[in-house]
């Protein structure tokens, strides 16, 4: 087999049934008729970047890491923006950039690039693809960007190097298991004493508890020491969120009583931050003002706690097993934290003087959105409504913004995620005009794609968190209105289904016909932009 072939071949092992990008000559055109001919097929999309993101949904729901594609030169550069998108986002993608041959390396102009040094910040590895042992580097590239912090690997491949002969080999992956601590280490018996010691414990939950299967016994552990818990943005679901012991979605740290997470940060005397890292909290936990304990299944997941009392690092379940053995005690109370709910349900209350909100459209969502469905979202003035009134009680049900806080999100995440789930899977986009029109392209590559699930956009014409804060600084109004997109319009000169509406009644009755459709419906949501924007403060606690 030549080498595209094995690339192909591999990827196909890593679960993956479709790969994104934008063709070129050589290289790109050997991957995507290898991948053919195995039913590997490829997607071409309206820009790179929104292959990476698109590949990247795609490989975290399957559990595995996606793959997307680039030519050299200028189009590396454009794919560097959706790498930068999966980084932030901790998603598993293996990014394949042709590059121009070694033996004019140092000579080539013509689109050529150092692509290693584009990418180097927003990569967790990067390889060049060779003759020696190729087969190693590909299967290399696929588990290094899945294990661990998830993240974008890069492979260069040589654009004289297609169609050459290459042999598959047994790969022998590195064990970097990290051995867990006993019941009787160190570490441990300072974690049980501090908890026993503490009267109010709070437990702030990463992805980490997901990846390693310790949902059920963290759960377990919060319930015997009375903990309060706060999800990051990127544990939506991961710990039941129905629980009478979940709170909210923590985004930073914060003090006060002006949003939940705060009240509960600010009642707790113990912080337990169970499978986060840096990218999963917004500011540093204060140094020597309340006392943090770690337990992360590598250093790597280390948070922005500047002087945890204690670190635990190991398989994040054996770890929660031992520390079962702390007292049991009240902590906080449910009827405590029911009054957290009663002290700041009414930031997130609907406007009485409007008549369409984001408020209508998630609560409308909420109810149409089958139990097993999926949400796609990304960053917008609609967030913290999300975060606050939208619960989840499994992980992997909710895709949106967490170490980015980005636009242009959903769309691309739309696309890989109904794509991994074979446009079986009820799920629904909801994301922001600016964002759209970030994107709008990607309409007709949802048409050809024949996806059928609707995409929801909130349409103030503004972008609307910006001129809230800009406003909250005390600016005056510049330079953040847009025009009226008729996004509805766009969407069927693509090919797809359109609506307009305008209050909730509209809104519902679209909605419904959408999820009964075989083609994508794009609802162009215009709510009251005034209501909108100033609303957005109260629900960040300003």
């Amino acid at each position: 087999m030549n080498l595209s072939e094995l690339f192909m071949k591999i990827a196909k092992e890593m679960k993956n049934d479709h790969f994104f990008g934008i063709p070129g000559s050589g290289v790109p055109l050997d991957l995507m008729d290898s991948g053919k001919n195995i039913d590997l097929h490829f997607v071409n999309v309206a820009h790179e970047s929104t292959a990476a993101i698109a590949a990247g949904t795609y490989g975290l729901i399957k559990d595995s890491a996606g793959l997307c594609l680039g030519v050299k030169g200028v189009g590396a550069a454009n794919l560097a923006g959706g790498v930068a998108n999966a980084y932030f986002e901790r998603m598993p993608v293996v990014c394949v950039c042709e590059t121009t041959p070694n033996y004019s390396y140092e000579n080539e102009m013509v689109q050529h690039a150092d692509h290693q040094g584009l990418m180097q910040s927003v990569t967790k590895s990067m390889v060049t693809l060779s003759k020696n042992k190729p087969a190693d580097l590909i299967r290399g590239a696929f588990n290094t960007s899945i294990e661990g912090l998830s993240g974008p690997v890069l492979i260069d491949f040589p654009s004289d190097m297609g169609l050459i002969e290459a042999k598959d080999t047994k790969y022998k992956p590195i064990d970097k298991t990290i051995k867990s601590p006993s019941r009787y280490d160190s570490e441990i018996i300072e974690t049980i004493n501090l908890i026993n010691n503490s009267k109010k414990p709070m437990i702030l939950i990463g992805d980490g508890v997901r990846k390693d299967k310790a949902v059920t016994q963290v759960v377990n552990f919060s319930e015997k020491i009375g903990a309060g818990v706060l999800s990051t943005m990127k544990a939506r679901g991961v710990f039941p969120e129905n629980h009478e012991r979940w709170v909210g979605v923590s985004t930073a740290y914060g003090e006060g009583n002006n949003s939940r997470p705060n009240i509960l940060t600010s009642g707790s005397d113990l912080i337990i931050l169970i499978g986060a890292d840096q990218m999963m909290t917004h500011a540093p936990w204060p140094k020597g003002e309340i006392n943090s304990v770690e337990i992360i299944s590598g250093q790597e997941l280390k948070t922005l706690s500047s002087d945890p009392k204690a670190i635990c690092k190991g398989n994040i379940r054996d770890i929660v097993k031992m520390l079962m053995d702390s007292k049991e005690k009240a902590g906080w109370k449910p009827d405590e934290i029911n009054q957290i709910y009663k002290d700041t349900n009414y930031r997130f209350l609907r406007p009485d003087n409007a008549i369409f909100t984001a408020q209508d459209v998630i609560e409308i969502s909420k109810e149409m959105l089958p139990k097993d469905g999926l949400l796609f979202t990304e960053t917008g003035a609609f967030i913290a409504l999300l975060e606050n009134t939208w619960k989840f009680d499994e992980p992997l049900k909710f895709f949106g913004t967490s170490g980015g806080r980005t636009m242009g999100l959903m769309i691309p995440s739309y696309i890989g995620g109904s794509l991994a789930t074979n446009n079986q899977v009820p799920l629904m986009g909801i994301g922001a005009d600016g964002s759209a029109l970030m994107r709008l392209g990607e309409f007709e590559t949802i048409k050809r794609a024949n996806l059928k699930w609707p995409i929801v956009i909130i349409n103030d014409a503004a972008l609307g968190t910006m001129k809230y804060r800009q406003g909250f600084r005390g600016y005056k109004d510049y330079g953040l209105d847009l025009n009226m997109v008729d996004f509805a319009e766009v969407a069927k000169s693509c090919g797809l289904k359109g609506d307009t509406v305008s209050d909730p009644e509209s809104y519902r009755k679209a909605l419904i016909n959408a999820f009964k459709s075989d083609t994508t419906t794009i609802i162009d949501a215009r709510i009251d932009p005034k209501v909108y924007q100033d609303n957005f403060g109260g629900t960040i606690g300003d």
